[in-house]
């Protein structure tokens, strides 16, 4: 289908920290990746350069062909790993302030996916468990026709039943005009929605390789493969 971002040699510096050390990598539309790593390995950097949220980097993002910017922001849907909601709003008024905010914004399907995870629209955002949260930033981004998602640890303090739930939604109503990029940690999490995997370590794209191909070639979990390859990255 074509790859719906591309980028080429990104590095950004905080200071003398070098967050990106010259990334290269591509991702296809239609597909889930996993961009696994450490903390610290530049995850959130990059989604956030791909969501415009840092303007000032070196070398080249491209989104449909295009830099990040006012010009992709509506073909892109961030989860971000912090909170951003206003602690007026309950969870009916963040559902409003996306659906006036974004032009792809499915009210219906954001409704289904309030029920699904048992988020009342009267609650306070203020009151919410860390869990409850996590559980509506993905209702309100998956709410999102979008190009391209990226969700950084979106599974962080969500339990196992909740979990298992938003796989099935992801799995279920996943647009294949549309990509996927989960940033984590947490491999077992995300294994099964993966199609492809990019690990970054210290900046760089390591290993990129399809989820099958570990499976069924290597014998291995992605977990398997993610403890296997960081652990030889360490040692060197």
């Amino acid at each position: 289908m074509g790859e719906i971002l591309t980028v080429s040699n990104l590095v950004k510096h905080y200071g003398e920290t070098k967050a990106l050390n010259g990334v290269n990598c591509g991702f296809e539309s239609g597909k889930i990746y996993g961009l696994l790593g450490p903390n610290a390995s530049g995850k959130t950097t990059f989604l956030k350069i791909c969501a415009a949220l840092i303007m000032i980097y070196q070398g080249q993002v491209l989104i449909d062909g295009v830099r990040p910017g006012l010009a992709t922001k509506a073909k892109v849907a961030y989860l971000p790993d912090s909170n951003y909601f206003l602690d007026w709003m309950k969870v009916g008024d963040a559902v409003n302030f996306f659906s006036d905010f974004f032009a792809d914004f499915d009210r219906a399907k954001a409704e289904h996916l309030l029920r699904e995870l048992e988020l009342e629209k009267t609650f306070p955002v203020s009151k919410l468990s860390k869990g409850m949260e996590a559980r509506l930033k993905l209702a309100v981004v998956l709410s999102r026709r979008a190009r391209l998602f990226l969700l950084d640890e979106a599974f962080d303090g969500v339990d196992p039943v909740t979990r298992e739930k938003i796989i099935d939604i992801i799995l279920t109503t996943f647009d294949h005009n549309s990509t996927i990029i989960l940033a984590t940690h947490h491999i077992d999490y995300v294994e099964q929605l993966l199609d492809e995997v990019k690990l970054l370590h210290r900046g760089k794209v390591i290993r990129e390789i399809a989820a099958d191909e570990i499976r069924q070639n290597n014998g291995q979990s992605v977990g398997e493969y993610y403890l296997e390859v960081f652990r030889h990255a360490k040692a060197t």
